[in-house]
């Protein structure tokens, strides 16, 4: 497969398909697929929607502060029952908690309100917040403190992920970025760097945002009708996952999460992929960081204490 090698074997579940995992920096392992919960509502949408892809087999959800739903993430995690280490919880840190202080308090407030000892990761969200330096360095430190297992970045381009390196930062295990045939083009010097230095690309926005002119191009219904029983959502899922990409899909209906799942017993040929990647258009669904964003380290002294 292209992209992020994924490690052959499976991660463990108790029941429902299985879930292949993939290697990060460190030596960790993380499913290669799990459930995003972006714009879903707090309270019974988001509990159901995690309960739901738990019973379905998933072991990982990404949320993020800025959702305000990563308390009924973690209501349904603990009562699901299944054992917290096999399960990978993550959540971003929003723009307005950088810096190194409110960082690390935020962070806490996050782990205590999902009611969990520690999180498997926390990203940041996006360059936007600044103190990027600054900002890393708290992470780092509730890293070492084991509150966090790993910790990576979100929405970053490659002049944000350097500022940390050239600054003597471990990487960032992960960055989450949109990513889908349509921005494959203007985004493959970004992923040719994150493959480089062993980054995962958790990628967002696979299913065109649900899009129904987006999902009904040609390009994809003819790969749809060419293997049986297959929706547009599961092939485009397939080609990230073939294209070694993470996968946080979002749904809040409970067979399209069970859908979302069901990539692992078909392949899409050569000719099939390099047909998706020719696709360009704008979803104009999300935010776009890695273009915009500037780079402010803020303080880098707190690498020292």
């Amino acid at each position: 497969l292209a992209g992020i090698a994924l490690a052959y074997q499976w991660y463990s579940i108790s029941a429902g398909p299985l879930v292949p995992s993939m290697s990060l920096l460190g030596e960790k392992e993380m499913p290669s697929l799990g459930l995003g919960v972006y714009m879903s509502a707090p309270g019974d949408e988001t509990y159901n929607s995690v309960k739901w892809a738990l019973e379905a087999g998933y072991r990982m959800v990404d949320t993020a502060q800025m959702y305000r739903n990563e308390a009924s993430v973690g209501k349904a995690v603990k009562d699901s029952g299944i054992p917290r280490e096999q399960l990978w919880i993550q959540s971003k840190l929003h723009t307005d908690n950088h810096g190194y202080q409110k960082t690390l308090s935020s962070v806490k407030q996050s782990i205590e309100e999902m009611g969990l000892e520690y999180l498997d990761s926390f990203l940041v969200h996006s360059p936007y917040g600044g103190k990027l330096v600054e900002t890393w360095d708290a992470l780092l430190k509730l890293q070492k403190d084991g509150l966090l297992r790993t910790v990576g970045v979100s929405n970053y381009d490659i002049r944000h992920i350097k500022a940390l390196a050239d600054h003597g930062r471990p990487l960032p295990v992960m960055n989450q970025i949109e990513m889908h045939p349509l921005v494959l083009a203007e985004r493959q010097e970004l992923l040719d760097y994150c493959k480089e230095t062993g980054i995962v690309v958790q990628a967002y926005g696979s299913l065109f945002f649900g899009q129904t002119e987006k999902l009904s191009d040609p390009r994809v219904t003819t790969i749809v009708n060419n293997h049986q029983g297959k929706s547009a959502a599961q092939v485009l899922l397939r080609w990230g996952w073939q294209k070694g990409f993470q996968l946080i899909p979002k749904s809040v209906k409970k067979d399209r999460i069970e859908s979302n799942m069901d990539i692992f017993d078909f392949e899409l040929s050569e000719a099939e992929i390099k047909s998706l990647d020719g696709m360009k258009g704008e979803l104009g669904a999300y935010w776009n960081p890695v273009k915009d964003a500037n780079v402010d380290l803020g303080a880098t002294h707190y690498g020292e204490l």
